[in-house]
């Protein structure tokens, strides 16, 4: 099946060709009887007859179903049109972090804002089974008001379902693989850690921290080359961000952070302060100013249960978990967990699950039921 501009695609009509990748494309629909603007995926006609292809454009379907998260971009619904699979996305007006990352030109405070909004998809994605597997800057889309989408969860997997792809396959973006992808071994949220940690070091410094002149140059780099810490490239970078970023991409899942939400929480306490990820970029001080530790920003944690700091009344885990959970519901007790991990104080830990809300105006209801 081919599309053209103009064309009408059931209840839609085809305004612009959006973009084309391996598999698809991509086009802007306005559909005729809400007047509503969406995005139109297809498969590419030369490919439909690829029965792996269309396995994989259906899990994409099905995982896409499943996930309602502000930060990752919904599936409105799925179709067939003349024996075509078709799926029509939310419209986010905006450009990738791909075209706003220009060559030589270190991003700022605000890659690290889209960086923990990235995190906060992710996180729920994880606490749902499903591992994205292609974290890259083609795939993170940033709308006009700073809001972070992430797109394509074309080979995403599920942690307890069977392996889409040929044992010993890997699969990925070269730059941005994780090492035990590399290996085609079995993933976690981690793997996708490891893929966020390198495209913020990218971000930041404007240099990739593996690379190389063909694939297999760049995934021998990811098994054994250790980068230089972002800092050490780009001086602005504080130690503590730095350091955060270098323990995302370990080459071991051991010694990164066991979750993408405890990144979150390290990258927002590296930067001596917390905004909100959706509204407040944080300012990216000199080293001089930071006056941030230069050790290990965290040491590497186990993959049981997280345990509960010493000293912390449990009355009070409790009433934050209640807080929280009016909110954002039973997660609340997973993140209070992790949270109370990088809060020495009542005030900071509220500060931190206050990342997790999508909304500002229910952050100021949350950060307001603080009794302590």
């Amino acid at each position: 099946m081919g599309i053209e501009v103009g064309d009408t695609v059931g209840e839609y009509v085809v305004e612009a060709k959006l973009g084309q990748g391996g598999m698809g494309s991509v086009y802007r629909v306005r559909n005729l009887i809400s007047d509503r603007h969406e995005a139109l995926k297809v498969l590419l006609s030369d490919i439909t007859s690829r029965p792996q292809v269309v396995e994989r454009f259906l899990r994409e379907i099905k995982v896409q179903a499943s996930l309602s998260h502000p930060n990752i971009a919904s599936l409105h619904t799925a179709l067939r049109f003349d024996n075509q699979l078709l799926m029509v996305m939310e419209l986010v007006d905006g450009e990738t972090l791909e075209l706003k990352m220009q060559p030589g030109i270190p991003l700022g405070s605000e890659a690290v804002d889209w960086t923990m909004q990235l995190l906060s998809a992710l996180e729920y994605a994880h606490l749902r089974g499903v591992v994205h597997r292609d974290i890259k800057p083609a795939n993170v889309m940033i709308a006009r008001d700073g809001a972070v989408k992430l797109l394509d969860f074309g080979i995403a997997s599920r942690q307890d379902a069977d392996r889409l792809t040929t044992t010993g396959a890997a699969i990925g973006t070269v730059y941005y693989m994780s090492p035990e992808q590399i290996r085609a071994q079995a993933l976690d949220g981690r793997s996708d850690v490891y893929s966020t940690g390198i495209l913020l070091y990218e971000a930041l410094t404007a240099q990739r921290p593996i690379d190389g002149p063909n694939a297999f140059t760049c995934m021998q780099a990811h098994l054994s080359t250790v980068p230089s810490p972002p800092h050490i490239v780009n001086p602005r970078i504080p130690v503590a961000l730095s350091n955060a970023i270098m323990q995302a991409i370990e080459k071991e899942p051991a010694r990164r952070f066991q979750s993408a939400v405890e990144f979150q929480f390290v990258l927002a306490a590296a930067l001596g302060g917390i905004g909100s990820p959706t509204v407040t970029a944080v300012n990216l001080p000199h080293p001089t100013e930071a006056r941030l530790p230069s050790g290990p920003t965290h040491p590497p944690q186990p993959t049981g249960p997280t345990p509960i700091p010493e000293g912390w009344d449990p009355k009070i885990l409790e009433q934050a978990r209640q807080d929280l959970a009016q909110f954002i519901g039973p997660m609340a007790k997973v993140l209070v967990k992790r949270a109370v991990q990088h809060a020495p104080t009542v005030t900071k830990l509220y500060e931190l699950l206050s990342l997790e809300i999508a909304e500002e105006q229910d952050r100021r209801k949350f950060l307001a039921l603080r009794r302590y």
